[in-house]
């Protein structure tokens, strides 16, 4: 089981670090650049400094799982709080996802309905990664 969740957490990782570069590319998709020019100096600076913490908060996330997954394995206090918080962090976006977005952004539109499921998965699988290894760390799950 922990080489299956080892793995598992090196590939999350490396999809959190790739999502946090891809908010470039993103960023320039959605025109980000001439929604900002529409904002008040305030808005915009809380916009780009928000989005540079996002990006931020993937990679501190991403950085442990793709270098050191053990860190979410080998059983410790520290590692049961870390599993837990993020396992929770991406239930809360999996939550946001559904019921804070409006529906009218994405139904009915090919694209973003794609997005829209895509995210859903990711953000279901990796609240479920994280979980699986807050399990581990409390001794609910054994190794056969």
């Amino acid at each position: 089981m922990i080489e299956i969740l080892s793995l598992l957490l090196r590939i999350a990782g490396a999809g959190l670090i790739l999502l946090a570069v891809l908010h470039v590319p993103i960023g320039r998709h959605l025109k980000w650049s001439q929604d900002v020019k529409r904002l008040t100096p305030v808005n915009a600076s809380i916009f780009h400094v928000h989005t540079f913490f996002i990006c931020l908060v993937l990679v501190m996330m991403g950085l442990p799982s793709l270098v050191d997954p053990k860190i979410f394995l080998e059983k410790s206090r520290a590692g049961n709080w870390l599993a837990w918080s993020i396992a929770s962090f991406w239930a809360i976006r999996l939550y946001f996802q559904w019921f804070v977005y409006q529906a009218d952004l994405w139904r009915g539109k090919r694209l973003e309905t794609v997005v829209h499921w895509w995210f859903t998965f990711v953000w279901l699988g990796l609240a479920a990664l994280f979980a699986t290894c807050g399990m581990w760390q409390a001794g609910w799950l054994v190794s056969p």
